[in-house]
């Protein structure tokens, strides 16, 4: 049915100067964030010096925030999304789309509540979606709704099907904070204090799920057969107070990279081939440069990518500070860039690339092939500071895994999420 399926489907900117590259169309992104408009933007690479510009703001008709779009992997032309919504009895929604390639504009096909149960003055908050490996189903994560969910969908329409039974194996709602967490029972202004499941990722040919739980300190392991029924495997835990928020798999499924939210750290794992079970590769590593820098609670670690040579590891810092915008003098955010050792999987730190003004840089996505002008592609890097309203790109050099400034644009709203067009 898969192959069937594929069969069916074949602003204020400042850049830094590159020399000339040969000349082709411009490049375009996909920017989403907390809020119900989006933008579009445009990337030049070959032109000195580079640009980076919004090129449309648009809205879709059910205004939902889109905190997190993912592309499916059969059809490129349909998008999921989800909308993080924190307030008083907000509910989660996953959304659907379809995307005109040319212009990058939404257009809404369909919605699903995506279940829960919420916190006390706290909406569902669903944080993070994605598509299984055979794109006819798809899972929400739901931060605040201490719970996630799978649902049938339509690769054709871009229709939501029901919601797959799960037996409560997805639901986690009552939980006590152990003694060392960072959290009190019934207080969710403290980060864990309740469960909070963050995201949903499949191991790239082992039909395994991996949901890290941010307020258990725990990775819940998960088998699913070829209709999206899942059976639990079991769970990872780790040290009380690192809060796991994002994971990243080799795309040789060998290892998975865990982003801890809380204490600022990263850890490199192995994947046993065939169980899709986890054991840890070295010493967690701090995202922030221990050199300059000194550990508190508002570093804040956000996302992680690994490239897919598997040879280098990114990570986002963001500054939590309560401060709406970024002063004279202070600070500015960090991309953490990591080498990969070829014998062991263990990290070592190469670089803290700099995105100059930015508060929050939270989402960020490395290029994929076939969308830049070189062969292989992952030649660039975008990344977005959520308080400061602003994107930026990095270009990538493939050799040394390194990051520098390509162009920075303003006017991009509370960025949250970046596809690649």
């Amino acid at each position: 049915m898969i192959l069937a399926i594929a069969a069916v489907f074949l602003a204020t900117c400042h850049a830094l100067t590159y020399p000339d590259e040969s000349i082709a169309p411009p490049l375009r992104i996909l920017q989403g964030g907390y809020n119900s408009s989006y933008a579009v933007l445009e990337f030049n690479p070959f032109v000195t010096p580079n640009t980076l510009k919004v090129l449309n703001y648009f809205n879709t008709s059910e205004g939902n925030l889109k905190a997190w779009l993912n592309r499916h992997p059969i059809n490129p032309n349909l998008v999921i999304g989800c909308n993080d919504h924190a307030a008083p009895n907000a509910p989660g929604y996953l959304t659907s789309y379809s995307l005109d390639p040319s212009t990058g504009q939404l257009t809404y096909i369909d919605a699903v509540n995506t279940g829960g149960f919420p916190v006390p003055d706290y909406g569902v908050a669903a944080a993070h979606c994605a598509f299984l490996p055979s794109g006819l189903v798809a899972g929400v994560a739901n931060y605040y709704g201490q719970s996630a969910a799978t649902f049938r969908f339509d690769p054709v329409t871009g229709r939501f099907g029901d919601e797959i039974k799960t037996d409560g194996i997805l639901d986690f709602p009552g939980y006590t904070p152990l003694p060392g967490q960072i959290g009190e029972a019934g207080n969710d202004n403290t980060s864990q204090a309740t469960s909070h499941p963050h995201m949903i990722v499949t191991h790239p040919w082992l039909n395994v799920l991996y949901l890290p739980d941010l307020g258990e300190d725990l990775i819940h392991i998960y088998n699913f057969d070829s209709n999206g029924t899942l059976t639990n495997l079991g769970q990872y835990h780790v040290p009380l107070s690192s809060g796991p928020r994002h994971l990243a798999i080799s795309q040789d499924g060998q290892q998975m990279y865990i982003l801890f939210e809380l204490a600022a750290k990263i850890r490199a794992v192995s994947i046993d081939q065939e169980t899709g079970l986890l054991t840890q590769v070295g010493e967690d590593l701090p995202i922030y440069d221990p050199t300059t820098t000194t550990f508190s609670l508002n570093i804040s670690a956000a996302e992680v990518h690994v490239s897919a040579d598997g040879r280098f590891v990114y990570a986002s810092n963001r500054n939590l500070t309560s401060a709406a915008l970024i002063q004279p003098g202070d600070p500015s955010d960090t991309l953490a860039v990591w080498s990969v050792s070829a014998a062991d999987g263990t990290l070592t730190r190469i670089q803290s690339a700099v995105a100059p003004g930015s508060r929050q840089l939270r989402s960020f996505e490395l290029s994929p092939a076939g969308t830049t002008g070189s062969a292989g592609g992952e030649d660039y890097v975008v990344a977005g500071g959520l308080r400061t309203n602003n994107t930026f790109v990095f270009r990538r050099d493939r050799a040394s895994g390194l990051l520098e400034l390509a162009a920075s644009c303003e006017g991009t709203y509370q960025p949250s999420t970046y596809l690649w067009l």
